[in-house]
């Protein structure tokens, strides 16, 4: 079970990124922003995403991520043959990964009002007021619409898919040797404090 212990740590550190999305750290320096763009900006974001499909939207793209990192975590030979040699390890990797699922959802949803305040003030500074309303022309016509619907499905494209399991398959080869590392290093830090008489 060593190993299976190992990769559902990774796994959960594979998780991270998606929680991350939603909790940047604000910039400790900030411009201050005009009240005008910063109206545009607000409309703008609730252009491309709607309030009222906003959840329905992040959910979908959540849970497409979270799909593409367990088949990701599957597909690693070490977790495959743990998981079929023991049912009872293949149902707390399940229940594992569903967890975390539900709660990466559940925090990114409790966090959306932040999240699309914070994006609006992002394109407050960055865009005039001009380029914001041309956005939102843009967004308005028919190409534009169809932009605004099918963005969120991008992540669930086969190639893209593609590309993300190679990643996570690449980042859960390289994660044994890491762990190992760390261990290294904090038994080495402890070694260190023992002959320090810390």
């Amino acid at each position: 079970m060593k190993s299976l212990n190992r990769l559902i740590l990774a796994a959960g550190l594979a998780v991270l990124p998606v929680v991350a999305t939603a909790q940047a750290a604000a910039p400790v320096a900030v411009a201050p922003v005009d009240p005008e763009r910063l109206a545009a900006a607000r409309a703008l974001m609730d252009q491309i995403m709607p309030p009222a499909t906003r959840n329905q939207m992040m959910s979908a793209m959540t849970q497409s991520m979270m799909g593409q990192m367990v088949q990701a975590l599957r597909t690693d030979p070490t977790l495959a043959a743990v998981l079929e040699k023991d049912p009872r390890a293949r149902a707390l990797f399940e229940h594992f990964m569903q967890r975390q699922q539900e709660q990466s959802t559940q925090q990114l949803l409790a966090n959306l009002p932040g999240m699309f305040d914070a994006m609006a003030r992002a394109y407050a500074r960055r865009f005039t007021l001009a380029q914001l309303h041309d956005m939102a022309t843009f967004f308005a016509t028919p190409t534009g619409q169809v932009y605004l619907a099918q963005a969120p499905t991008i992540m669930s494209d086969p190639d893209v898919a593609a590309w993300m399991g190679d990643v996570m398959r690449s980042s859960m080869q390289r994660m044994p040797a890491e762990m190992a590392k760390l261990m290294a290093d904090l038994k080495a830090l402890d070694s260190k404090d023992n002959a320090h008489g810390g």
